[in-house]
């Protein structure tokens, strides 16, 4: 099953309890609020407990959204229960410091296993059972989004 957010675009994987998601658009504004609190209100309707959080080529968090993030949006987070978290790293240095304190803000509402990873296989590798799993969930991806954004 897939979505698109405003800046994202996401697959639920609900066997494994996984939202696998990607940022393809802006980084700023309403769009920007709109697009977590979709992630939020997604993960919470199908009991996901796993997310992959393809934030590579995002543009770059301008303070209000990074302050948006930590002090409103993590409290949501919180409530969704995420047990493990893996992140595509940010390319961009300014990113990858948002997300090390964003994620530092989280510790007082949450406790999850959070990973970093350079490359989706090694983060579904992660989250998923086996090599074969990994390779489907990968397959399905490359369909749903080229179907989504072709």
């Amino acid at each position: 099953m897939f979505f698109v957010f405003d800046s994202a675009i996401a697959q639920l994987e609900p066997d494994l309890e996984l939202l696998r998601w990607e940022w393809v658009g802006a980084a700023n504004g309403k769009g920007f609020q709109s697009t977590f609190e979709s992630l939020i209100e997604c993960s919470l309707t199908h009991r996901v407990t796993q997310w992959l959080a393809d934030i590579s080529l995002m543009p770059l968090v301008g303070t209000d959204e990074q302050a948006w993030l930590s002090e409103a949006w993590l409290q949501h987070f919180a409530a969704v229960g995420i047990a493990c978290l893996a992140i595509i790293e940010p390319v961009s240095l300014h990113n990858q410091l948002v997300v090390e304190n964003v994620l530092a803000d989280g510790r007082r509402y949450t406790r999850v296993d959070v990973q970093f990873f350079s490359e989706v296989e090694a983060a579904l590798d992660w989250l998923a059972s086996s090599d074969e799993q990994v390779q489907q969930l990968e397959e399905k991806w490359q369909q749903g989004k080229a179907s989504q954004l072709g």
